[in-house]
Protein backbone atom coordinates (compact mmCIF):
# COMPACT_ATOMS: atom_id res chain seq x y z
CA UNK A 1 0.00 0.00 0.00
CA UNK A 2 1.00 3.61 -0.94
CA UNK A 3 1.92 5.56 2.48
CA UNK A 4 0.06 8.67 2.98
CA UNK A 5 1.72 11.64 4.40
CA UNK A 6 -0.12 13.13 7.13
CA UNK A 7 2.50 16.18 7.57
CA UNK A 8 1.92 16.88 3.59
CA UNK A 9 -1.60 17.35 4.37
CA UNK A 10 -1.19 19.04 7.77
CA UNK A 11 1.89 21.22 5.82
CA UNK A 12 -1.54 22.65 3.50
CA UNK A 13 -4.37 23.04 5.61
CA UNK A 14 -1.22 24.86 7.94
CA UNK A 15 -0.44 27.18 5.09
CA UNK A 16 -3.87 27.97 4.31
CA UNK A 17 -4.90 28.83 8.06
CA UNK A 18 -1.86 30.98 7.90
CA UNK A 19 -3.01 33.24 4.96
CA UNK A 20 -6.33 33.18 5.61
CA UNK A 21 -5.63 34.72 9.33
CA UNK A 22 -3.16 37.08 8.09
CA UNK A 23 -5.37 38.15 5.11
CA UNK A 24 -8.26 39.32 8.23
CA UNK A 25 -5.94 40.12 10.87
CA UNK A 26 -6.68 37.51 12.98
CA UNK A 27 -4.51 35.83 15.53
CA UNK A 28 -6.03 32.98 17.61
CA UNK A 29 -5.31 32.63 21.08
CA UNK A 30 -5.07 28.62 22.22
CA UNK A 31 -4.87 28.20 26.06
CA UNK A 32 -3.86 24.29 27.23
CA UNK A 33 -4.05 23.37 30.41
CA UNK A 34 -1.07 21.40 31.75
CA UNK A 35 -1.63 19.34 35.36
CA UNK A 36 2.17 17.52 35.90
CA UNK A 37 4.90 16.64 34.68
CA UNK A 38 4.52 13.82 32.29
CA UNK A 39 6.91 14.20 29.19
CA UNK A 40 4.51 12.69 26.68
CA UNK A 41 2.13 15.10 27.54
CA UNK A 42 4.62 17.60 27.76
CA UNK A 43 5.46 16.88 24.38
CA UNK A 44 2.23 17.09 22.49
CA UNK A 45 1.56 20.79 24.33
CA UNK A 46 4.89 21.78 22.59
CA UNK A 47 3.52 20.24 19.39
CA UNK A 48 0.30 22.37 19.78
CA UNK A 49 2.45 25.51 20.97
CA UNK A 50 4.10 25.12 17.43
CA UNK A 51 1.13 24.61 15.33
CA UNK A 52 -0.41 27.57 16.86
CA UNK A 53 2.31 29.92 16.12
CA UNK A 54 3.02 28.67 12.63
CA UNK A 55 -0.89 28.99 12.09
CA UNK A 56 -0.54 33.09 13.25
CA UNK A 57 -2.07 32.91 16.51
CA UNK A 58 -1.10 33.32 19.84
CA UNK A 59 -0.31 30.78 22.67
CA UNK A 60 -0.66 30.40 26.37
CA UNK A 61 0.46 27.33 28.72
CA UNK A 62 -1.07 27.18 32.04
CA UNK A 63 0.64 25.12 34.08
CA UNK A 64 -0.24 23.28 37.46
CA UNK A 65 1.36 21.02 39.94
CA UNK A 66 0.38 16.91 39.48
CA UNK A 67 -0.96 17.20 43.29
CA UNK A 68 -3.19 19.99 42.18
CA UNK A 69 -6.83 19.79 44.00
CA UNK A 70 -9.74 19.51 41.55
CA UNK A 71 -11.33 23.09 42.78
CA UNK A 72 -8.72 24.63 41.70
CA UNK A 73 -8.39 23.35 38.63
CA UNK A 74 -11.85 23.66 38.48
CA UNK A 75 -11.04 27.45 39.28
CA UNK A 76 -8.85 27.47 36.18
CA UNK A 77 -10.80 26.73 33.74
CA UNK A 78 -13.65 29.00 34.84
CA UNK A 79 -10.91 31.99 34.10
CA UNK A 80 -9.47 31.13 31.18
CA UNK A 81 -13.66 30.73 30.33
CA UNK A 82 -14.18 34.47 31.30
CA UNK A 83 -11.03 35.52 29.32
CA UNK A 84 -12.15 37.47 26.45
CA UNK A 85 -8.73 37.31 24.74
CA UNK A 86 -8.74 33.56 24.81
CA UNK A 87 -10.37 31.69 21.68
CA UNK A 88 -9.75 27.76 22.91
CA UNK A 89 -9.24 25.58 25.45
CA UNK A 90 -7.78 22.61 25.52
CA UNK A 91 -7.47 20.65 28.70
CA UNK A 92 -4.39 18.28 28.11
CA UNK A 93 -5.00 14.48 29.15
CA UNK A 94 -4.41 12.26 30.98
CA UNK A 95 -4.62 13.49 34.16
CA UNK A 96 -3.02 12.54 37.34
CA UNK A 97 -4.64 9.47 38.99
CA UNK A 98 -6.40 11.61 41.84
CA UNK A 99 -8.22 14.09 38.94
CA UNK A 100 -9.02 11.07 36.55
CA UNK A 101 -12.31 9.90 37.77
CA UNK A 102 -13.72 13.29 37.73
CA UNK A 103 -12.26 14.33 33.98
CA UNK A 104 -15.35 14.66 32.57
CA UNK A 105 -16.20 17.43 35.25
CA UNK A 106 -13.42 19.06 34.00
CA UNK A 107 -14.19 18.28 30.35
CA UNK A 108 -17.85 19.73 31.16
CA UNK A 109 -16.46 22.92 33.08
CA UNK A 110 -15.01 24.28 30.02
CA UNK A 111 -16.98 26.84 27.56
CA UNK A 112 -18.79 24.77 24.92
CA UNK A 113 -17.81 27.54 22.49
CA UNK A 114 -13.92 27.32 23.81
CA UNK A 115 -13.78 23.67 23.63
CA UNK A 116 -11.76 23.16 20.46
CA UNK A 117 -11.02 19.51 21.12
CA UNK A 118 -14.86 18.92 21.03
CA UNK A 119 -14.69 17.05 24.47
CA UNK A 120 -17.56 19.16 25.75
CA UNK A 121 -20.85 16.55 26.23
CA UNK A 122 -22.57 19.49 24.80
CA UNK A 123 -20.46 19.13 21.87
CA UNK A 124 -20.37 15.34 21.88
CA UNK A 125 -23.96 15.40 22.07
CA UNK A 126 -24.33 17.81 19.36
CA UNK A 127 -23.55 15.15 16.38
CA UNK A 128 -26.62 13.13 17.70
CA UNK A 129 -29.47 15.89 16.83
CA UNK A 130 -27.79 18.86 15.10
CA UNK A 131 -24.53 20.90 14.46
CA UNK A 132 -21.89 20.87 17.53
CA UNK A 133 -19.94 24.32 18.09
CA UNK A 134 -16.74 21.46 17.71
CA UNK A 135 -16.29 17.90 16.66
CA UNK A 136 -13.46 16.08 17.81
CA UNK A 137 -9.98 16.87 15.83
CA UNK A 138 -9.23 12.85 16.09
CA UNK A 139 -12.13 12.53 13.49
CA UNK A 140 -11.71 15.38 11.77
CA UNK A 141 -8.25 13.71 11.08
CA UNK A 142 -10.00 10.79 9.66
CA UNK A 143 -12.68 12.39 7.67
CA UNK A 144 -10.45 14.66 6.13
CA UNK A 145 -7.61 11.64 4.84
CA UNK A 146 -11.44 9.38 3.75
CA UNK A 147 -12.65 12.53 2.03
CA UNK A 148 -9.30 13.13 0.39
CA UNK A 149 -9.21 9.42 -0.93
CA UNK A 150 -12.17 7.81 -0.96
CA UNK A 151 -14.55 9.90 -3.13
CA UNK A 152 -17.73 8.99 -3.91
CA UNK A 153 -18.53 8.15 -0.23
CA UNK A 154 -21.99 7.27 -0.23
CA UNK A 155 -22.41 3.47 0.06
CA UNK A 156 -18.86 3.26 1.36
CA UNK A 157 -18.15 0.04 3.34
CA UNK A 158 -15.97 1.72 6.09
CA UNK A 159 -15.19 -0.71 9.57
CA UNK A 160 -14.33 1.18 12.55
CA UNK A 161 -12.04 -0.77 15.46
CA UNK A 162 -12.36 0.76 18.51
CA UNK A 163 -14.61 2.15 21.03
CA UNK A 164 -13.53 5.57 21.81
CA UNK A 165 -15.54 8.85 22.57
CA UNK A 166 -13.30 11.09 20.63
CA UNK A 167 -12.83 9.48 17.52
CA UNK A 168 -14.49 6.46 16.78
CA UNK A 169 -17.73 7.40 17.95
CA UNK A 170 -17.82 10.56 16.26
CA UNK A 171 -16.30 9.34 12.91
CA UNK A 172 -19.32 6.32 13.28
CA UNK A 173 -21.47 9.48 13.20
CA UNK A 174 -19.40 11.93 10.34
CA UNK A 175 -19.68 8.63 7.99
CA UNK A 176 -23.32 7.46 8.81
CA UNK A 177 -24.40 11.27 7.55
CA UNK A 178 -21.97 10.71 4.53
CA UNK A 179 -24.20 7.62 4.01
CA UNK A 180 -21.32 5.14 4.71
CA UNK A 181 -22.72 1.95 5.24
CA UNK A 182 -20.87 1.60 8.96
CA UNK A 183 -19.19 -1.01 11.60
CA UNK A 184 -18.35 -0.59 14.48
CA UNK A 185 -16.03 -3.59 16.06
CA UNK A 186 -14.39 -3.06 19.68
CA UNK A 187 -11.65 -5.62 18.82
CA UNK A 188 -9.66 -5.99 15.64
CA UNK A 189 -11.42 -9.40 13.48
CA UNK A 190 -8.10 -10.89 13.18
CA UNK A 191 -4.94 -10.39 11.34
CA UNK A 192 -6.81 -9.93 8.31
CA UNK A 193 -8.99 -7.22 7.08
CA UNK A 194 -11.83 -8.11 4.52
CA UNK A 195 -15.49 -6.79 3.27
CA UNK A 196 -14.82 -3.12 3.43
CA UNK A 197 -13.94 -0.41 1.32
CA UNK A 198 -12.27 1.53 4.26
CA UNK A 199 -10.99 0.43 7.39
CA UNK A 200 -9.93 2.57 10.09
CA UNK A 201 -7.74 1.10 13.21
CA UNK A 202 -7.73 1.86 16.69
CA UNK A 203 -7.45 -0.81 18.70
CA UNK A 204 -5.76 -3.91 18.31
CA UNK A 205 -1.75 -4.13 18.84
CA UNK A 206 1.35 -3.21 16.98
CA UNK A 207 1.33 -4.55 14.03
CA UNK A 208 -1.49 -7.00 14.22
CA UNK A 209 -3.17 -5.84 10.77
CA UNK A 210 -1.11 -8.54 8.53
CA UNK A 211 -2.93 -8.81 5.90
CA UNK A 212 -5.93 -7.83 3.77
CA UNK A 213 -8.47 -10.06 1.55
CA UNK A 214 -9.74 -10.36 -2.11
CA UNK A 215 -12.09 -7.97 -0.70
CA UNK A 216 -10.35 -5.96 1.53
CA UNK A 217 -10.06 -2.40 1.98
CA UNK A 218 -8.62 0.18 -0.54
CA UNK A 219 -7.93 2.53 2.22
CA UNK A 220 -6.53 2.20 5.29
CA UNK A 221 -6.35 4.51 8.55
CA UNK A 222 -4.36 3.33 11.39
CA UNK A 223 -4.84 4.89 14.75
CA UNK A 224 -2.58 2.98 17.37
CA UNK A 225 0.43 4.05 19.00
CA UNK A 226 2.40 1.89 20.62
CA UNK A 227 6.06 2.27 22.04
CA UNK A 228 7.68 -0.72 21.24
CA UNK A 229 11.43 -1.70 21.13
CA UNK A 230 11.78 -0.78 17.15
CA UNK A 231 10.32 2.99 18.36
CA UNK A 232 6.88 4.07 17.46
CA UNK A 233 4.51 1.48 15.70
CA UNK A 234 0.80 1.55 14.51
CA UNK A 235 -1.98 -1.48 14.48
CA UNK A 236 -0.72 -1.99 10.92
CA UNK A 237 2.09 -3.94 10.25
CA UNK A 238 3.36 -1.94 7.35
CA UNK A 239 6.11 -4.04 5.63
CA UNK A 240 3.63 -7.01 5.10
CA UNK A 241 0.87 -4.39 3.74
CA UNK A 242 3.22 -2.87 1.55
CA UNK A 243 2.23 -6.01 -1.51
CA UNK A 244 -1.24 -4.70 -1.36
CA UNK A 245 -2.53 -1.83 -3.58
CA UNK A 246 -4.34 1.06 -2.18
CA UNK A 247 -3.51 3.61 0.64
CA UNK A 248 -2.14 3.77 4.26
CA UNK A 249 -2.16 6.24 6.50
CA UNK A 250 0.55 4.81 8.69
CA UNK A 251 2.32 5.53 11.83
CA UNK A 252 4.33 7.26 12.38
CA UNK A 253 4.04 10.28 10.34
CA UNK A 254 0.14 9.58 9.75
CA UNK A 255 -2.73 10.82 11.89
CA UNK A 256 -0.83 13.04 14.38
CA UNK A 257 0.11 16.22 11.98
CA UNK A 258 -3.27 15.61 10.74
CA UNK A 259 -5.46 16.16 13.70
CA UNK A 260 -3.00 19.14 15.31
CA UNK A 261 -4.34 20.45 12.32
CA UNK A 262 -7.45 20.43 12.17
CA UNK A 263 -7.45 21.73 16.28
CA UNK A 264 -5.88 24.71 14.37
CA UNK A 265 -8.82 24.55 11.94
CA UNK A 266 -10.84 24.84 15.46
CA UNK A 267 -9.27 27.01 16.94
CA UNK A 268 -9.32 29.51 13.79
CA UNK A 269 -13.12 28.47 13.52
CA UNK A 270 -13.46 29.84 17.46
CA UNK A 271 -11.56 33.15 16.83
CA UNK A 272 -13.51 34.15 13.93
CA UNK A 273 -17.24 33.31 15.56
CA UNK A 274 -15.96 35.43 18.59
CA UNK A 275 -14.48 38.21 16.62
CA UNK A 276 -18.03 38.29 14.28
CA UNK A 277 -19.27 38.42 17.60
CA UNK A 278 -17.41 41.61 19.59
CA UNK A 279 -18.48 43.16 15.60
CA UNK A 280 -21.62 43.01 15.58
Amino acid sequence: MEAISGAQIAGEIKARLRNDNAGQGLMPCLAVILVGSQEDSAMYVRLKEKATLDVGGRFCLETLPEAVSGPALLGLIERLNRDDTVDGIILQLPLPEHLEPQREIFLKAIDPLKDVDGFHQENRGGLLGGEPAFTSCAALACLEVIERYAQPLRDKRVLLVGESFDLIMPLALLLMKARCRVTVLPEPPGELLDNCDIAVIEKGGAGIIKSLGQDGPGLVLDAGFYVTQQGLQGNADRERLSRYSGRLLPVPGGMGPILIAKLMENVTLAARRRAACRNS
